[in-house]
């Protein structure tokens, strides 16, 4: 089973199998190592989740999220796709962008109380989920997006 967690300031993409004890096989770690360089490949694309993944937020994390939870026969959600791969590619390594079609991964739809679709999930460093129903357009997910990115830090100013 894939594993996709961001907990505790790390970021686990991961396709171990979870085992009662914890033991990682020498197969479980090849499939992780290949599910990490395919996230690190996709050129910025958006991260797809699929029936057997599972995402959890809590706690500290490296960098924000954002999540679309759509659907293929959904409309907005077609219109709103494009928006978000682009945003993605945009972002690349400073915000990670997440896809699920609720119909490949009811679990997790489930899991985030989504019902209506397209939900966007907005999902800063602290692990703080902000939620919005519905079609956005561009502008209003870079709003959405500049909202749970971390401030600029101030320059340090040195004492003469």
């Amino acid at each position: 089973m894939k594993k996709i967690a961001f907990l505790a300031a790390a970021i686990l993409i991961s396709g171990a199998m979870i085992t009662g004890c914890g033991n990682s096989t020498s197969k479980e770690v090849k499939e992780a190592e290949a599910t990490a360089e395919a996230v690190n490949e996709s050129e910025g694309a958006p991260i797809e989740l699929g029936p057997n993944d599972i995402l959890e937020f809590g706690g500290a994390q490296p960098m924000p999220v954002v999540v679309d939870f759509s659907a293929t026969w959904c409309p907005p959600c077609k219109q709103f796709k494009p928006i978000f791969h682009k945003l993605a590619k945009k972002y690349k390594g400073k915000v990670n962008f997440i896809y699920v079609d609720i119909d490949k991964a009811p679990q997790l739809a489930e899991q985030y109380g989504v019902t209506s679709v397209p939900t966007i999930l907005f999902v800063d460093k602290e692990g703080v989920i902000n939620r919005n129903i519905g079609f956005m357009t561009e502008e209003e997910v870079e709003g959405a997006v500049a909202a749970i990115m971390p401030a600029p830090s101030a320059p340090k100013i040195e004492p003469r």
